[in-house]
């Protein structure tokens, strides 16, 4: 029904108005009355019509007088029709300037005011549509600019729609979910896995409120196969809510279980703190999904066991995986050339689905983490677990690129080598030396296990277990210590300082410098001078 104000001053032609036809057939409601354009005004204020049919000569304000206020103030966006029982060309162009609807002339006619409400009507529906056209296209584009954004192939135009309604967001995360893959859920039609994944996106949506559609996602892979939904979490959002992070993922699980009749498989990407970092929280979010089948604790047994039971079936002969194992664990690189090319080459051949590809790859990942755990013992399984994250996908989290894939298999089988074939202990000694002697120096952990022929992932590790801290911090820590001496022996300024102990940004030697000292340099020499002097008196 749409809504009608009808203003006049003479109360025996607004009763005219109500009686000659009957509007509730024509899909209009009168809605309110008023004797004058300041009436209108007060009624407008609070109530919304959409469409006003106002006499011109008014005491008070006239009908030209309210719609000028009307457009003026933009008070409503009605439909505006005149009456008259004049006929003035001065008053019609008016009436046209201000975007009149229609002028009639009094008496009313009965065909006259059905024609009108039937053009009102048609406008108005005509208007309605376009603007659900437009919401949609809108939102589409919202989508797709999205989509761009996590998977990092995104242009100007689209960062540009997305911060337009989203803000500068920060400390996104990206929650990805889809309905686990059990007996039952394998056994469904498309249509009714489809039919979870609308029920999965009512849902986020309801959790949100209002604004979900703009968090939420339908459909972000866009791969055959996959009926996921996505969420954007970031501070802004869970602010809103009144939530942590962590309380939103867990009152989220919480939500979705009871909506969805379906156990959801959840998969959270690491925190970024801008849209631009987005895809590299979808990354992650992906790798997440791949290596749940062998998620590591501390009780590898558990880990294996899993990984039995899921791998029952491969894509790929077993046998290549296998003798892939034994050509990193041998760190033969032209066994592992052979027979990364005969594994991709299956998997092109036969065309093989990437749920079975993702199986095959996880049966060799845990592998891989098996190995290292068979050299040392010690090792930070997690840790490990990280390294091939890291190293292992692509940027989308996928196994499709045969060189990336190559790459970091050798390089595996070279850091299981240094594992193996090193004695850590005298190496880690001589590097303790190296830093203490080079600290001013370019020195990183890449340099020294280029020097030392460790891998730099195995290294950065042992490095952490025996000197309690990571290379970075044991380094900034010496530097600033060495730093502190300097200022406390010698005049010179802080700048040259910074050189001499390896920094060469002034701004971040003093930032370091305070988070490890609790003060500027300058300030640390004055209080130590200062200390000094009174001792001596």
């Amino acid at each position: 029904m749409l809504k009608v104000l009808l203003v006049d001053d003479e109360p025996f032609i607004l009763q005219g108005l109500r009686e000659i036809i009957d509007w509730k057939a024509q899909g209009f409601h009168i809605e309110a009355t008023a004797e004058n354009g300041l009436q209108a005004i007060e009624i407008l204020r609070h109530t919304h019509v959409d469409l006003i049919i106002a006499d011109i000569r008014m005491p008070q304000m006239n009908g030209i007088e309210l719609l000028e206020t009307i457009r003026k103030e933009k008070i409503s966006d009605a439909r505006f029709v005149f009456l008259s029982g004049i006929k003035d060309f001065e008053i019609a162009q008016q009436a046209i300037r201000l975007h009149c609807t229609e002028y009639i002339l009094k008496p009313v006619q009965k065909n006259d005011l059905l024609k009108l409400l039937n053009e009102v009507s048609s406008s108005v529906e005509k208007e309605h549509e376009e603007k659900k056209t437009s919401a949609l296209m809108e939102n589409a584009f919202y989508a797709r600019s999205m989509v761009a954004l996590l998977m990092g192939k995104y242009d100007s135009s689209d960062l540009e729609n997305v911060q337009q309604r989203l803000g500068n967001a920060t400390d996104l995360q990206y929650v990805g979910m889809e309905a686990e893959n059990d007996s039952e859920y394998a056994s469904m039609t498309d249509e009714e896995k489809r039919t979870i994944q609308r029920n999965l996106y009512r849902a986020c949506l309801d959790f949100i409120g209002k604004d979900g559609g703009l968090y939420c996602i339908f459909g972000v892979s866009q791969r055959k196969g996959c009926y996921d939904v996505g969420i954007i979490c970031c501070r802004e959002l869970c602010s809103h809510l009144g939530m942590t992070s962590a309380d939103f993922l867990e009152k989220l699980r919480s939500f979705v279980s009871q909506e969805v009749r379906h156990p959801i498989l959840y998969y959270v990407g690491s925190q970024v703190q801008k849209l631009t970092e987005l895809s590299e929280s979808y990354r992650t979010a992906t790798i997440a999904k791949t290596c749940r089948a062998f998620t590591v604790n501390h009780d590898t047994n558990l880990a294996e066991n899993r990984m039995k039971s899921d791998s029952g079936t491969f894509s790929a002969d077993k046998k290549i995986i296998d003798s892939l194992i034994d050509a990193v664990s041998a760190n033969n690189k032209e066994a592992i050339k052979e027979c990364v090319s005969k594994l991709y080459t299956r998997f092109r051949v036969n065309n093989v689905d990437e749920d079975l590809i993702a199986l095959d790859m996880n049966y060799f990942l845990f592998q891989l983490i098996h190995l290292a755990i068979q050299q040392d013992d010690n090792i930070n399984q997690e840790d490990i677990l990280h390294y091939i994250t890291e190293n292992a996908f692509n940027t989308d989290g996928t196994y499709d690129n045969e060189k990336i894939f190559l790459n970091f298999v050798t390089e595996y089988s070279e850091y299981l080598a240094s594992i193996r074939n090193r004695s850590v202990r005298g190496v880690l000694g001589q590097i303790e030396q190296e830093i203490q002697m080079h600290y001013a120096d370019d020195i990183s952990l890449k340099t020294l296990s280029e020097k030392y022929y460790l891998n730099s992932a195995y290294l950065g590790q042992v490095f952490k277990k025996k000197f309690g801290v990571s290379f970075k911090s044991y380094l900034t820590a010496l530097r600033v210590e060495k730093a502190a001496q300097l200022l406390l022996t010698t005049d010179e300024k802080v700048y040259k300082v910074a050189e001499q102990v390896g920094y060469h940004d002034i701004d971040y030697f003093i930032d370091r410098f305070v988070k490890l000292k609790g003060c500027t340099p300058t300030k640390f020499r004055r209080l130590a001078n200062s200390t000094q002097r009174n001792k001596n008196d």
